[in-house]
C-alpha cells in the first residue's frame, strides 16, 4: 500500500470508508459515495488515498485490526472457543461494517490481486491470533470455519430476509436469537458528471 500523508482525523475517514464499502462492497461503491459518507469532496479522497483500490485496502486493514484485536484480547487467558466466539459476535453487533468489509474482500479478490493479498494478510493475522491463544491447528480450523460461515450469513442477510422457519432457526443457532442484519446501501446524492472523477 502506498504511504500518503493523511490528516489527523484519518481514523474517522477510514471508519466512514468502512461504512460505505460495507453497504455495497468494493465493485458496487464509487469514490463519490465514499466521499459523501466521509463528508468530504471526491477530489479530496483521491488526493488523500490515490485510488478506490488503495482506499479499500486501507479501509480493510483498518477494519481488520479491530477483528484481530478482539481475538487477541479474548485469547489472553487461553483458547476457549466460546469466549473467542463471543468476542467476535460482540464485534459483529457493535461494528458490523468492519466484519462486512472483511468479507467483501473475498468477492473482490479474484479480480483484484492487491485485495487478494490484503485478504490473505489479514487471514494470516487472524490465524496467528487464534493460534497464540493456544488453539491447536484442528481447533483453529474449526473455529475459523464457523467464523467464515457467520460472515456469509451476514453478507446474504440470512437473518433479515428469510421467512422459512427452519432457516431462521438454523441462523439463530449460529448467530444467536438477536442476529444482526446487513446494512442497506446508503442513499448518496448524485453528483454532476464533471465532478464524478475516477472510480
Amino acid at each position: 500500500m502506498n504511504a500518503r500523508r493523511l490528516p489527523a482525523r484519518n481514523d474517522e475517514l477510514l471508519a466512514a470508508a468502512v461504512s460505505a464499502f460495507a453497504a455495497r462492497g468494493y465493485f458496487g461503491t464509487t469514490t463519490a459515495q465514499v466521499a459523501a459518507e466521509m463528508g468530504v469532496s471526491q477530489p479530496y479522497v483521491i488526493q488523500a488515498f490515490g485510488s478506490k483500490r488503495e482506499l479499500f485496502l486501507r479501509a480493510h486493514a483498518h477494519a481488520g485490526a479491530r477483528i484481530v484485536a478482539a481475538f487477541r484480547a479474548a485469547g489472553r487467558d487461553g483458547f476457549d472457543p466460546a469466549r473467542l466466539g463471543a468476542a467476535y459476535m460482540r464485534l459483529v453487533r457493535t461494528d458490523l461494517s468492519a466484519v462486512l468489509v472483511h468479507a467483501h474482500a473475498f468477492s473482490a479478490a479474484p479480480a483484484e490481486p492487491a485485495i487478494a493479498e490484503e485478504a490473505r494478510r489479514l487471514f494470516r493475522e487472524i490465524t496467528a491470533a487464534v493460534r497464540a491463544s493456544g488453539a491447536t491447528v484442528p481447533e483453529t480450523a474449526a473455529f475459523l470455519s464457523r467464523g467464515m460461515l457467520i460472515n456469509n450469513l451476514l453478507l446474504m442477510d440470512a437473518a433479515g430476509s428469510s421467512e422459512d422457519a427452519d432457516v431462521l432457526a438454523v441462523v439463530a443457532a449460529i448467530l444467536g436469537p438477536t442476529a444482526p442484519t446487513a446494512p442497506t446501501a446508503p442513499t448518496v446524492p448524485t453528483r454532476p458528471p464533471t465532478e464524478a472523477g475516477p472510480r
